[in-house]
């Protein structure tokens, strides 16, 4: 009798303890928008101890490079997170392989939605850190319209080598001459 109490006691706590990890699980699952803004222990420290930005305070205006031996990429935003973003972007695979292309972004913390819209209608979510811009490694087809054959935008990454809009207005294309002129 006492062991069947036991194993019934058991049961329950099991019982209890499996609805309060649901429980936790369920509202955790749930968006919520200042969850989203809260950062690790961990990151905190490296924030404190400068080896990395808060994103929370770093603008998305400013230019953005990465040079390779096929070239120099580039990226610029001109404006702020509350009125959007102008933006321009040139990446470079080699002498006469580049995309190239100017449009509009918003920025909503670390994903940044950005709108090419100088040839055909190109929409993507990037992500940024505080220090580089990454492109998704896969973009609707209609992006293709911004490079030359055998060149695409997947997957590129811009590191921030400068900010504030007056950089960015100085970051120049190929075939565009200025990628960021306003703002």
């Amino acid at each position: 009798m006492k062991r069947d109490l036991a194993l019934l006691a058991g049961f329950s706590l099991s019982a209890f303890l499996l609805a309060a990890c649901d429980q936790i699980s369920t509202d955790s699952d749930q968006p919520d928008k200042a969850a989203s803004k809260k950062i690790s222990t961990l990151e905190q420290a490296a924030i404190d101890a400068g080896v990395i930005p808060d994103v929370r305070n770093v603008s998305l205006s400013g230019a953005f490079e990465r040079q390779s031996d096929l070239g120099e990429d580039r990226f610029c935003a001109v404006g702020n997170d509350e009125r959007g973003y102008q933006v321009g972007l040139l990446a470079v695979f080699g002498p006469d392989s580049k995309c190239e292309g100017l449009g509009a972004a918003e920025r909503n913390g670390e994903k940044i939605e950005i709108t090419l819209d100088s040839e055909q209608r190109c929409s993507f979510t990037a992500s940024f850190d505080g220090v580089a811009l990454q492109l998704p490694g896969e973009l609707p087809e209609s992006c293709a319209s911004y490079c030359t054959p055998r060149a695409g935008l997947n997957g590129v990454i811009f590191y921030l080598v400068g900010e504030g809009d007056a950089v960015a207005r100085s970051t120049r294309g190929r075939e565009i001459e200025n990628l960021c002129p306003g703002g």
